[in-house]
């Protein structure tokens, strides 16, 4: 695996974490040069397409093919090409938002991500018969091209003429909502099982294909939510309250395969390894669940129109399950490192940052939802907290070139030492 593939993408988090806390202190101090929702667009595509995007591109390549198929020149072409498009969405979005060269500069993305898939998928099929973190992957790379129908709709229509309509709304939202819930969360249940398949882990087959499918179909139905916003009928809410328990069926389902195995899964796990997996998976369960109580339609009214749990919500996605989960696998299949006490600061700074401004924004959007008014220095202290973000991303980045601090192994209660 190319592990400058992924340092690359540390950096563009570290941009987008940048961007992030920008926004923050714009609401302690007012910025009269800075168009909000112009770098709000730039941070968000940023910690998606340049982050999660290409942290994933580096993962399932290393995982999934072999070292001849890993080095052809056109993953590494199309790896700095999907990147010079990442660089020209930072600076593009900044100064014309969704008009101008943005439109153009996102379309080369997802070409860029179809030309992965095309290629991917071609050599995955050469490597023998899928398995079932193969068939999760090949799920995900579906999932990512549908995402697209998304940007097509804002670029046939025209991004300016229909940037304040619900056109505009619901295709941003099918975007977001097939790479959320259906690429990026299915690339990481691939990597997961492919990790416990290396292990030699074997789950019952029929609990495997349960599972699957009922994530699956809950995927498709769960958009409804986003329609909900501009056709709040009671059959969209309908549509949405059966994907959500096709959603929680299937939590039940993923717990009931790794529960048996719990202590093999866990077993080569240790410090900050085992802690990031195991905040992603309960990120992972939380963001089911969260999604189940929005089946009560004066939850799901609050969740679409209180801003606060809309952030808090993809945050929860996009930091707590996603980068938990990219930063504790490369950690174990050693593309990244955690010794090194640079890494080891900015893994605590992230996560200290991470469920600081998870609790408070979720604090003040129920405070909203009660109609009791503001947390005291709310917007001070949420950008204090935040700030704890991009400081951890850089220091773990930097981590990553220092000198690593000697691994003292984790020794069962039932071994002990002898001498020679």
């Amino acid at each position: 695996m190319k592990t400058y593939w992924l340092k690359i993408a540390l950096l563009n988090f570290f941009l987008a974490a940048c961007l992030g806390a920008l926004m923050r202190y714009a609401f302690v101090e007012e910025l009269e040069w800075m168009h909000f929702r112009h770098i709000m667009h730039a941070h968000s595509h940023v910690a998606m397409l340049g982050w999660l995007y290409l942290a994933l591109y580096a993962l399932l390549i290393g995982l999934f093919l072999k070292p001849e198929q890993q080095a052809s020149p056109f993953y590494n072409w199309v790896f700095w090409a999907t990147e010079v498009s990442v660089v020209g969405m930072l600076v593009a979005f900044p100064i014309y938002g969704y008009t101008g060269p943005s439109g153009p500069i996102s379309f080369l993305h997802v070409v860029f991500s179809w030309l992965f898939i095309w290629r991917f998928w071609r050599d995955l099929g050469r490597n023998g018969p899928d398995g079932f973190s193969e068939k999760l992957v090949r799920t995900a790379l579906i999932f990512m091209m549908l995402s697209a129908v998304g940007i097509f709709v804002l670029m046939v229509y025209g991004m300016g003429h229909l940037r304040h309509g619900s056109t505009f709304y619901m295709a941003i939202q099918f975007f977001l909502h097939f790479q959320f819930n259906g690429w990026f969360l299915f690339a990481i249940l691939a990597l997961f099982f492919k990790m416990t398949e290396e292990q030699g882990i074997v789950f019952e087959a029929k609990r495997q294909t349960s599972f699957y499918w009922l994530l699956v179909l809950s995927c498709m139905l769960t958009y409804a939510l986003a329609v909900a916003w501009a056709e709040p009928h009671l059959w969209v809410f309908a549509l949405n309250s059966v994907g959500v328990l096709l959603q929680l069926a299937a939590l039940a389902a993923f717990y009931t395969l790794i529960w048996p195995q719990r202590k093999a899964i866990l077993a080569p796990m240790d410090g900050w390894m085992k802690a990031l997996l195991l905040l992603a998976l309960v990120c992972f369960s939380a963001k089911i669940l969260i999604q189940t109580a929005v089946a009560l339609p004066f939850v799901a009214k609050a969740a679409y129109t209180i801003r606060n749990y809309v952030i808090g919500f993809f945050h929860l996605i996009l930091l707590g399950m996603a980068t938990s989960f990219i930063w504790g696998f490369s950690i174990r299949e050693g593309v990244l490192t955690d010794r090194t006490l640079l890494a080891k600061l900015g893994l605590g700074c992230w996560v200290v940052g991470f469920l600081g401004s998870e609790a408070i924004i979720l604090l003040q959007g129920t405070l909203f939802w009660g109609a009791m008014g503001f947390l005291p220095y709310y917007y001070e202290g949420l950008f204090g907290v935040s700030l704890l973000i991009p400081v951890g991303v850089g220091l773990f980045l930097i981590g990553q070139m220092g000198r690593k601090i000697p691994h003292t192994p984790t020794i069962p209660k039932t071994q002990t030492w002898r001498l020679p």
